[in-house]
């Protein structure tokens, strides 16, 4: 059936406080523990530790062993497979040398700003009982709570001086938030948990467009895309609500763009963020498809919005350019099914050209043109055309369901 292994790798710091941590390696071989129990040995003693026992098993691999008194103390862990165990060697000998927690003498402001100092913070290390100070501990802090994911900058390790405390003085946060918290450790003491602290915007720096971008709607002669939120932000990219700031929007050119503060609404050149708010929201609008970014300037580098303009619904037929006269041995004409402002549009639909020149004395002098595909799917040219002879009057008629027949200019052939 198997033998069952004992387990290795038992392992503690070196120096802890009163709850050290105690780990190993699960035994190999065929028969897996139904759990562990863990010993403390001190100066020869055995003592239950980690809360377990022969009849209470830690099903991990690892566990606490809480309110170990000062000394120094190793570990044996004993795995158990119904009625057998079997026993490891000893671990390293871990020296408890305090009970006591660090404390902070000076706690950080309730309201700081982002990216500046948190204020002189001084954090006392004491012995059992905390009634000698203890000089070179060195001590760390780090953010304890943090509710906007920010990231504390300065010196990060101080060492206590001969009264016992450290000192820390060009901490900072940069992200704005609620509710968070420092903490202070140092090996062989229970850290410490500052009072909670707000962090708020620095002053504004730069304007970002939050909804989403590109800017993307359909032609039009009004301004509907929308709404466009502005927002100010500080350095670090908080919201930032301080004082009045007023954005100009300005229309790349070779566009038609306009702004308006409602769907629809009249026009604007500039927005307002009131003070007490960190953005406002706009309208825009573009007649003309394709790539039609605009600009908002009010704080920091000018910022280029991207716009992507699509075309509207089908509206009518459009010809390309017929220079007349044309060549009667071959020529070609495009058609193109465009929107109400003249945006080449993604209609697949057919179009249909045919020839319409009047007869300007008799029908023997009609000018024909031949059309070799008459039908075409979509926007596109029409190629290899001819007409009978070198003819005036000449003209083509392009029709598509839906849409109105589209009567070309009169051009000769020669």
């Amino acid at each position: 059936m198997g033998t069952l292994a004992a387990p290795t790798n038992v392992s503690v710091p070196g120096l802890s406080n009163s709850n050290v941590a105690v780990s190993w390696t699960a035994p190999a071989g065929a028969l897996a523990p139904t759990g562990y129990y863990v010993t403390r040995i001190t100066g020869g003693a055995p003592a239950s530790a980690c809360s377990s026992g022969p009849a209470t098993l830690i099903a991990t691999t690892s566990c606490t062993d809480a309110s170990t008194p000062i000394g120094s103390h190793s570990y044996v862990v004993t795995a158990v497979h119904r009625s057998w165990t079997a026993v490891s060697g000893a671990s390293n000998n871990v020296s408890v040398i305090s009970l006591s927690n660090l404390t902070f003498v000076s706690q950080p402001a309730g309201s700081v700003t982002a990216g500046a100092s948190i204020a002189t913070l001084r954090i006392a290390a004491r012995t059992v009982s905390g009634l000698l100070p203890v000089p070179n501990v060195p001590v760390a802090i780090s953010i304890g709570a943090n509710p906007a994911g920010g990231s504390l900058s300065g010196t990060l390790l101080a060492t206590t001086d001969i009264t016992g405390v450290a000192t820390f003085s060009n901490l900072s946060i940069d992200k704005a938030g609620i509710g968070y918290t420092l903490v202070a450790s140092s090996t062989a003491y229970a850290g410490a948990v500052s009072t909670s602290f707000s962090v708020t915007a620095a002053t504004a720096t730069q304007l970002v467009i939050t909804s989403p971008t590109p800017v993307s709607g359909v032609a039009s002669g009004t301004p509907n895309i929308g709404p466009i939120t502005v927002e100010r932000r500080d350095m670090y990219g908080n919201p930032a609500t301080a004082g009045t700031t007023n954005v100009t929007l300005a229309a790349g050119s070779g566009g038609t763009g306009r702004f308006a503060l409602t769907a629809g609404g009249g026009g604007i050149t500039s927005v307002v963020i009131p003070a007490g708010l960190a953005s406002t929201s706009f309208y825009y609008g573009e007649s003309k498809s394709g790539s039609r970014p605009f600009t908002a300037t009010g704080l920091g580098t000018p910022l280029s919005v991207p716009v992507e303009i699509l075309a509207a619904a089908p509206y009518k037929l459009m010809f390309g350019t017929i220079t007349s006269p044309v060549s009667k041995t071959g020529f070609s004409v495009t058609v193109s099914i465009v929107d109400f402002f003249e945006n080449l549009t993604q209609s697949t639909a057919t179009v249909t050209l045919v020839s319409t020149g009047q007869p300007p004395t008799g029908p023997q002098n009609k000018c024909t043109v031949h059309i070799p595909n008459p039908s075409h799917a979509g926007s596109g040219t029409f190629s290899g055309l001819t007409v009978n002879g070198v003819k005036p009057d000449c003209q083509l008629t392009a029709s598509s369901p839906n849409l109105p027949d589209l009567p070309s200019i009169y051009f000769a052939a020669a």
